[in-house]
């Protein structure tokens, strides 16, 4: 009988792992509905699984930018539960704090940042946490200039913060197609049209892997062309 648990056990981790790799590739791919169904599934069968929360909640944001009005909105705030429920199973886990800021972040701008700074505080916190965790993260890193670009002075935004952070961002994940484009369109709103057009270049001469690295490509092609 025990070994007979051991092997039902052994069996339904197996099939979270593999639910979890199926969502990934549909990520990746660019299918972000396959990968919410891929994940959710992997929830389902086990529901402290912190890796599948959070990538669950990931994946909902990624196909909230793509719809508009109270479908986009709703999807944002269910990432934003997953994230924070991987949060509370796993307070060490910097990817848990991570996925609340992205979810939360999102929704703050859906919202607009001066209706949502409550929203925007929590980002903050969020990613001030999973950077004393992982201090090279670079999507924190990333995030948190974006933050200090997009957040209002009087509410704590400091735009000086914005090229050492997306400089760090850089060092800790060269190969990150996301972080030339957004800096280079934080260059842009910065008045620094020269120093983007850099970052921008450097965006498309990396390889796209995923679904994600030719919509950023796409981006920093169009920006490109709005400064020449």
């Amino acid at each position: 009988m025990k070994r007979l648990t051991l092997l039902l056990l052994a069996l339904l981790l197996t099939l979270s792992y593999a639910t979890t790799a199926d969502g990934d590739r549909a990520l990746d791919a660019g299918d972000y509905q396959e990968a919410i169904n891929q994940y959710q599934a992997a929830v389902d069968q086990r529901s402290d699984n912190v890796e599948a929360l959070y990538k669950l909640a990931r994946a909902k944001v990624y196909l909230a930018e793509t719809l508009e009005g109270d479908a986009a909105e709703k999807l944002y705030e269910e990432a934003a539960t997953h994230a924070r429920a991987a949060v509370a199973l796993a307070p060490d886990d910097p990817n848990t704090h991570m996925e609340v800021a992205r979810a939360v972040g999102r929704l703050a701008q859906f919202k607009g940042v001066l209706q949502s700074l409550n929203l925007a505080a929590e980002v903050k916190s969020e990613l001030e946490r999973a950077l004393e965790l992982d201090p090279t993260m670079g999507a924190a890193l990333h995030a948190l200039a974006l933050w200090h670009l997009n957040v209002p002075w009087i509410a704590g935004g400091r735009t000086a913060q914005v090229r050492p952070l997306f400089d760090q961002s850089i060092a800790s994940e060269p190969e990150e197609i996301v972080h030339y484009a957004d800096y280079g369109e934080a260059l842009i709103q910065l008045g620094d049209n020269e120093a983007a057009k850099v970052q921008l270049e450097k965006a498309l001469s990396l390889t796209a892997l995923t679904a994600q690295d030719m919509k950023n490509q796409e981006k920093a092609r169009g920006l490109l062309e709005q400064i020449q």
